[in-house]
Formats: structure tokens, C-alpha cells, sequence
């Protein structure tokens, strides 16, 4: 029989000392493992940035929300300042003078 069919058992002794890299037939795994590698880092590196544009995403979400309710609040309020007896108590309340027309609105006709 030769050596040439029998594979030699790596022990943990040669991993830890590094003469495992001595052997012809990790040698020839390498590549293949550096790639392993090289994706399990692309993977995680991906996760984690998804995982960041996520948190940022809830973030932004909720600046939303709040921002949503801000402006319904503040349609609200103008929607109630504009009312007519709402206008009539800040005039009076400033003291402008105005009064309430008693007279109803003319028409101006002009002929041609």
C-alpha cells in the first residue's frame, strides 16, 4: 500500500502551533475557506446595516406621527380662529375700533 490514498488526521496540537498550514491538503482548502470567510463577514456586515436602517426607520416613523398631530392641532386652532365670533372677540380684545356693520352689503352696478 502507499501513502498516497490515506489522508493524515489534523489534530488540534497542529491547528494551535500552526504547522497545519504545512500540509499539502489544507493548502489546497484554503481558497475555498478564505471565501467562507470573506462571505460570513459580507453577511454580517450586511445584517448588521439593515438592522441600522431599521432603527432609523422607527425613528423617522415616529417624528412623523408626532409631526401629524402637530399640524391637525394647529389646523384646528386656525380653523377656530377664523370663525367670525372668534374674530370679533380679538378685535375687541385689542381695541381696534372696528364695529359690525349694521347695513347689509350694496351692490355697486356701473353701466357701460
Amino acid at each position: 500500500m502507499t501513502k498516497k490514498g490515506k489522508h493524515k488526521k489534523v489534530g488540534f496540537r497542529e491547528v494551535i502551533l500552526g504547522s497545519v498550514f504545512l500540509n499539502k491538503e489544507v493548502m489546497r482548502w484554503l481558497p475555498f475557506v478564505g471565501m467562507l470567510v470573506l462571505m460570513g463577514l459580507v453577511m454580517i456586515s450586511n445584517r448588521f446595516k439593515g438592522e441600522k436602517i431599521l432603527r432609523e426607520l422607527v425613528v423617522v416613523q415616529e417624528e412623523v406621527k408626532e409631526l401629524r398631530s402637530e399640524s391637525s392641532t394647529i389646523e384646528a386652532e386656525l380653523m377656530n380662529m377664523s370663525r367670525y365670533s372668534e374674530i370679533l372677540k380679538s378685535v375687541n380684545r385689542k381695541g381696534l375700533g372696528l364695529k359690525q356693520p349694521t347695513e347689509p352689503p350694496v351692490k355697486i352696478k356701473i353701466e357701460e
